[in-house]
């Protein structure tokens, strides 16, 4: 298997951020959102587990919940006055509530009071390793904290980014999603791993969607070998 992906990936970014410019919504993406808002590292790794297979505007209801009940930070201190029910209950608008509210109790249990900082302060490497250790935090979640608070040089694959991959024929569907990661990131500078992540979800859901993409109005049909054939 190569180690470089087959496209031209920072041709079709370029192409994709002329065409619908870089102005994510916050709305859209709640990562985003919840750093312009100066919520604590906590509460955006939060924000995050929310988003996880439901929409970001579902994801933003249970968010606004928490912040009702915990207070606009979402401190971690705060958390740890719920109790599971409580906790799921307040995130129940982004489905899935009882799985994500344990997930949120281990990142609790995995980072004590006298640890808070760690998301903060420690080597990206490293504390990617730590928080993939959690139960319930995958690599999608914790790459999209990684590089969007962190900075950290690291590629989040949803579904989306790898259904646009796909049928540009940048990878083979059966690709694990460490060795797609792992070619992005040797592909494109550092400085445009953010921009790719939020434009190719962009794309995949205005454009390339699951069901009835819009190939007529896709940016990128010269490119892509479905329109090749």
């Amino acid at each position: 298997m190569g180690s470089r992906l087959r496209c031209d990936l920072r041709k079709i970014v370029e192409i994709l951020l002329r065409h619908y410019g870089f102005r994510p919504s916050p709305e859209e993406f709640l990562a985003i959102k919840a750093i312009k808002e100066g919520v604590h590292p906590f509460g955006i790794l939060v924000s995050i587990i929310l988003t996880q297979n439901t929409s970001d505007r579902n994801a933003l209801k249970a968010l606004e919940n928490l912040k009702a009940r915990l207070g606009r930070e979402l401190d971690p201190r705060s958390f740890r006055k719920l109790r599971l029910e409580e906790l799921a209950e307040l995130i129940k608008p982004s489905g899935m509530y009882y799985v994500k509210a344990r997930t949120i109790i281990n990142m609790l249990k995995e980072f004590r009071d006298e640890d808070l900082d760690a998301l903060s302060t420690v080597d990206p490497s490293f504390l990617r390793e730590r928080l993939l250790r959690v139960k319930g935090l995958g690599p999608k979640t914790v790459d999209v904290f990684l590089l969007t608070y962190r900075g950290y040089p690291t590629f989040p694959i949803d579904t989306h980014i790898r259904r646009v991959l796909r049928r540009l024929g940048c990878v083979d569907p059966s690709e694990k999603y460490e060795v797609i990661r792992d070619k992005v990131i040797k592909t494109l500078p550092s400085e445009l791993l953010l921009p790719a992540h939020i434009i190719l979800i962009t794309h995949g859901r205005q454009v390339c969607r699951a069901r009835h993409p819009q190939c007529s109005k896709c940016p990128l049909r010269d490119l892509c070998p479905k329109n090749m054939l």
